[in-house]
């Protein structure tokens, strides 16, 4: 059986065999609102401290000063677990150059936007604190340059095959349309060895968070819609709370 690597989200990994199986990448693709900066953070966060398991997060878009206010609302100290050198947060966004918060303070410096220098950085990161899960917040903004599929999809492998080989389970979060208005599938949904969705769903005349394990290969999972909420703790996930999504002809 492959090893398995607790996702760090209460309730989810009942519906996937235990957890992410060890040194994959699972992209968690949601709406806008949907809570994938939260999740990544909980997968990070929960693997340092539940498992002593460092991990580096890759910010394309939020700043890192935004991202650690924000976090502070779920509990979730990240200055803290930064200064411990358990967790370093890269700011690969294009406009802002490229910025590390270590235990030193902060470093300013320039990558370039494409998937072999954010790989490298990766590695580099990694390698720095030995860390054991990453997480790249959005994939999104990487592959908005490229207009043309193909380079897209190539964009896509050239980063998967960088970052290859670290022994480190990876999360990647993009953006989908939600599932009422015609759900698209994009390169990297096929190209990873898992799938995640979050979404917003119609349900007794109302809306409510549904989370979907779209695929795993070599773990066997549940398929179905299972209600989620984001809580003062971040988000849970109610395994045994179903949510049956309208069909087109009920659209």
């Amino acid at each position: 059986m492959t090893e398995r690597v607790p996702s760090g989200i209460e309730g989810l990994d009942e519906l996937m065999e235990g957890g992410f199986p060890k040194g994959k990448t699972i992209v968690i693709s949601g709406v806008p609102g949907s809570g994938k900066t939260t999740f990544c953070m909980q997968f990070l966060c929960k693997g340092i401290l539940d498992h002593n398991e460092p991990g580096v997060y890759v910010t394309l878009e939020e700043s890192p000063d935004s991202i650690i206010r924000n976090m502070m609302n779920f509990g979730m100290d990240l200055k803290s677990l930064i200064s411990k050198g358990k967790l370093i947060l890269v700011d690969a966004n294009p406009l802002r150059g490229e910025t590390m918060l270590t235990v030193s303070g902060v470093h300013t410096g320039f990558i370039e936007f494409k998937a072999y220098g954010l790989s490298e950085l990766i590695r580099q990161k990694v390698r720095e604190i030995g860390a054991k899960r990453v997480a790249i917040d959005a994939l999104t903004a990487l592959l908005m340059h490229h207009r043309d599929d193909f380079e897209r999809r190539l964009e896509i492998v050239r980063l998967l095959i960088g970052i290859s080989g670290l022994d480190c389970t990876t999360l990647i979060t993009t953006e989908h349309r939600s599932f009422e208005l015609g759900r698209s599938f994009m390169m990297e949904h096929f190209i990873a060895d898992g799938v995640i969705f979050l979404d917003m769903l119609q349900a007794g005349g109302g809306f409510v968070r549904g989370i979907q394990i779209q695929k795993i290969r070599g773990v066997r999972h549940d398929f179905d819609f299972h209600l989620y909420r984001i809580t003062d703790k971040g988000i849970v996930v109610f395994p045994k709370e179903k949510i049956f999504a309208p069909t087109k002809e009920e659209m």
